[in-house]
Parts: structure tokens; sequence; C-alpha cells
């Protein structure tokens, strides 16, 4: 820790401290912390570990206080840098927020995350053109020529079916792109790695790339190789034929909320997204879930359609979504036609999803679409990880059984939820072939309130 005084005793002191506040007794850490700063009031790290304690107890002020004395100390404290910011957003003061951001990628250029943060700052204060710079920049600064640090591990490593994905989508733009040629080419290389390449059995297996297996690629590989110009639709974006006090009405009279509908986007808008969304190579995670690509805001999947989709969904549905800026958002395409999602919950307040991909790339009409489970989790059920979790939550499946509501597919349909519920896809059959998977689109909405 910085500042570590000499003193054995204070050393000693400073270790009870940070044990208490690991194992979470977070009372107890703040006693300890505050007897040590009367003996050592500038203790930078101690400082900035009692602001930690004030803002996950929901003190944001005095969280804020402590940060900004521990950067009074030192003006280039990473931590409190850090967390100052955070501290600002999550009270809700966006101007200072994006100063205190700022203030860190002064500090660190490279920043990837006060980044990111601004970007969604940004979009919530209604200037998607800023937020756009920002998620460009996030895109840059993880798969750009001038990227900074160790790799992203999407870049020293694939997958045989994403492999087999990127192919098939360089040929699927080779067939519809006048130039062609280019992505022919790209095919070629791809066709070619995956040929030399000694795969795992799975293959959805992770496998390294060696440097010389990365040089095949001609350094295209999980790069942002074509991006589809998606614009601003100056007509809209969202279906003005909605029915909106109805599925308002629908969400705020069920326990806890639910609704869907269909036709949310016009046709215009569901046609552009879906050429975005085909053409654009932003599918760049496939560690997340097997049989499945994503595409992140920034990471790629930022674009002006998408960001303006999203503002306008929520201005649609002002008593559901009103107070919840977008907190993050999210494109899932199943490169396994009859591989689920399984269940899980939202970190957020309200979920929407709806899918793009055409009807008839699915095989059962009446699946392929969402299941959730009516009654949410106790507030107290912390879900770490989804591996460690599964016997939990699949005996609180059979338990809930009977408030299982099942969703079927259809394209353009949208379902609002409460994001505390568990839900999981519904049994798909999707055809094979490049341009049948499964796409979902899912936002999210606000910060995760207790049931």
């Amino acid at each position: 820790m910085s500042g570590l005084p000499k003193s054995q005793d204070l050393q000693a002191q400073v270790a009870a401290a940070i044990t208490h506040h690991k194992a979470g007794r977070l009372k107890e850490a703040e006693l300890a912390y505050n007897n040590i700063l009367k003996i050592f009031p500038e203790f930078l790290d101690v400082i900035q570990n009692l602001g930690v304690i004030a803002a996950a107890t929901g003190r944001l002020d005095e969280a804020i206080q402590r940060f900004e004395r521990a950067i009074t100390i030192d003006p280039i404290y990473p931590p409190a840098l850090w967390n100052v910011a955070n501290a600002f957003r999550d009270a809700g003061r966006l101007e200072e927020a994006i100063k205190a951001y700022q203030r860190v990628i002064s500090v660190e250029p490279e920043h990837f995350n006060a980044t990111r943060s601004l970007g969604f700052i940004w979009n919530t204060l209604g200037r998607r053109d800023r937020a756009l710079d920002y998620f460009s920049r996030t895109l840059d600064l993880r798969r750009g020529e001038n990227r900074f640090g160790k790799p992203d591990p999407t870049l020293v490593q694939t997958t045989r079916a994403k492999l087999e994905h990127d192919l098939n989508q360089f040929r699927y733009l080779g067939s519809v792109k006048r130039d062609g040629e280019r992505f022919d080419s790209l095919a070629r290389a791809y066709e070619n790695a995956k040929n030399k390449i000694k795969w795992p059995k799975d293959e959805h297996e992770i496998y390294p790339l060696a440097n010389e297996e990365i040089e095949w690629f001609g350094g295209s590989y999980n790069f942002p190789n074509h991006l589809i110009d998606a614009a601003e639709h100056t007509q809209g974006t969202v279906n003005q034929q909605l029915n909106v006090d109805k599925i308002c009405n629908l969400y705020s009279g069920s326990n806890p909320g639910i609704v869907w509908f269909d036709n949310l986007l016009t046709g215009e808008a569901l046609l552009s997204l879906k050429k975005f969304l085909l053409g654009s190579t932003v599918w760049f995670d496939f560690s997340h879930i097997k049989g499945f690509l994503a595409a992140y805001l920034e990471d790629g999947l930022a674009c002006p359609l998408f960001l303006q989709i999203a503002e306008e969904v929520r201005k649609t549905f002002p008593q559901i979504l009103g107070k919840h800026p977008l907190i993050q958002a999210w494109a899932f395409k199943g490169i396994c036609g009859n591989k689920p999602i399984g269940v899980h919950v939202d970190d957020a307040a309200v979920s929407m999803n709806f899918w793009v991909t055409p009807d008839h790339s699915n095989d059962n009409p009446k699946s392929g679409g969402l299941e959730i489970y009516r009654h949410a989790p106790p507030d107290d059920w912390q879900i770490t990880n989804y591996d460690d979790d599964s016997e939990l939550i699949k005996n609180f499946m059979v338990d809930h059984e009977n408030q299982k509501i099942v969703i079927p597919y259809k394209e353009n349909r949208a379902v609002l939820f409460n994001s505390s519920l568990f839900h999981g896809s519904n049994a798909p059959r999707f055809k094979s072939g490049y341009i049948n998977h499964r796409i979902n689109i899912t936002m999210l909405f606000g910060q995760k309130t207790k049931m």
C-alpha cells in the first residue's frame, strides 16, 4: 500500500483492517481504518479504502469527499481518480463525472474503462455524437493498430466455430459487395488457416494462436475489417403504430413487470440494422457462451442507428424506461442453430430483448424465443458465477416451473421485463447457413433495485 508507515504496530493495524475489508466486515474495517488515520492522517490507501466502503454502503457524498481528499494529497493517485469518477456517476452528478473521467484519461490516456464510461454518460445526456466518439476510441484502444498494452485475449485466441463464422462472413460480403475481391481474398486466408490448424475435438474449445498462425491472417483476425454505414433515420426507428399505453399498462399490471409485443422497429430501421449486423465484422467475443458470438457497444456495436434505437425506445416507454438510462447493450449471435442461452439474470433495472433474424430461418415457430420465470430470486441471493451456482439455479427452476412463461420467437418481437427475473432462450432450432444465425439484441436500462 502506498504511504505505508514503518511502524510494525501500524502495519499490523493495516493488515487487520484489510482482512476485515476483504472478508466483508465493513463496520470493523471502517473503524480500523479510522483509527489508523488518527495516527497517520495522510495515509493514501486508507483514505481511499474508506471511500470505497462509503460508496459500497450508499454514502456517495462521503465517498466523494474521501476520494477527493486522497487526490488533494496526490493529484495523480490512480485508484482515487477512478473511484471518484464512478461515485459522481452513481450519484447522478454526470457533469462532474465527465470531468473526473477526463482527469483519469489525462493521467492514463489509454484507460479503456474511463473512455467507455464517458461513452455511456454522453449517451445518457442525449449527445449521441459524443458517445460515438468515445465508443470509437474504445474500439481503437482494443483493436486499433496503435493499441496499448497486452493484447485482448480475443486477438490471440480463437475457436474452430468462430473461425468458420468469420470465413462465412467474408464469403457473404464477397457475394454482396462491389469490392468483393478483398473479402474473397480474406476468405481464402481464413480457409487456409482453418485447414492448417490442428483443432481440438470440441469446435468451441478456445485455441491459443501462435505468432506464426496470427500472421496467416495478414493482420485481419478479429479486427474491424468492415463496418457498415448505419446512419440515423430521420423519420425515426421505433414503430409509431405501437399501442404504447396498452404495453405500459400490461407491464405495470404484472408483478414483476413483463410484457412482449411485435413490430418494435419500422421496416426501414429493421432492414438497416440487419444489414449492419450481417455485414459488420464486429462479432469479436467467442468466449462468453459456447456456441455464441457477441458484439458490444464499446467493441464495435455502437453506430448512429443503434444508439438512436436505444434512445427512441426509452422515450417511447417513459413509464417503464424514462428514469433508467442505457447502461449496456449487446448482440448475441447463435452460430449453432440449436444451442440455447442458459438461464441467468441481468445486472440492470429493466431489460429489453428483441430479435432480428427472419422468421423463415427458424425451423420451429413455437420455440426459439425466451423463457422467463415470473418469480424473482431472493434479494440476498448473490449469484457471482453461473457455473458454480448452476445447481442452485436448476433447483430454483424446478421449484418455480409453474411460473415459467414461454415467449415464441418472432422477427422484430420485443420483450421488456424486470432484469431481476431468471430468463434464457427457449429451445432454438434455426437453419444452418450464415444468414440464418439467430441474432438477439439486449439493451439494459438503469441500475438494479431490490424486488
